[in-house]
């Protein structure tokens, strides 16, 4: 579970507007390697089903390409993009999205919570289940969560991120 140690085995994705999911990215990677016992147990993600799949090197360009200049919004953000970071220095690539972490925006939202993990979350909104641990289901899970986030930072009158500063500082990270 460290961008040093471990490579992308997964990699996805949505776009979202309005309220809808638009588009969505989903790649197995091929890591070149075994994949660690602890992350099969985690993701589900098999050797044998990456076997076939393209090397990261292939892959992480067309994310790129999905993703553009766009800001991402990723739970945990800094596990996340701490692995694409790693993968494009490796690969010459440059990688500057601006990212924002519902993990921070949970906790500040939702102060009543021991839990802030992804599926906690979708349960506390009542989203219901989804294949938890892998790249675009967990994409699209957190693309709904945010939706319901968004509702409540309305309902709270927050409408920039100067707001959420200025609304939940101290509250969270």
């Amino acid at each position: 579970l460290s961008a040093a140690n471990c490579k992308i085995t997964e990699i996805g994705g949505v776009k979202i507007k309005n309220g809808e999911v638009l588009e969505r990215f989903n790649s197995f990677v091929n890591p070149e390697c075994s994949i660690p016992k602890e992350i099969v147990e985690l993701t589900g993600i098999t050797d044998e089903m990456v076997a076939d799949a393209d090397t990261i090197d292939k892959v992480l360009p067309r994310f790129f390409d999905f993703v553009g200049d766009r800001l991402l919004i990723a739970h945990n953000a800094d596990f996340d993009t701490g692995f694409i970071r790693v993968a494009a220095k490796n690969l010459g690539l440059e990688f500057k999205n601006p990212y924002l972490d519902t993990l921070g925006l949970a906790r500040a939202l939702i102060s009543t919570m021991k839990s802030y993990k992804l599926d906690r979350l979708a349960e506390y909104y009542k989203l219901g289940e989804f294949n938890h641990h892998r790249a675009s289901d967990d994409a699209e899970m957190l693309a709904n969560i945010f939706f319901k986030m968004l509702d409540q930072l309305q309902d709270a009158d927050v409408s920039n991120f100067k707001d959420v500063e200025a609304e939940f500082n101290g509250n969270a990270d």
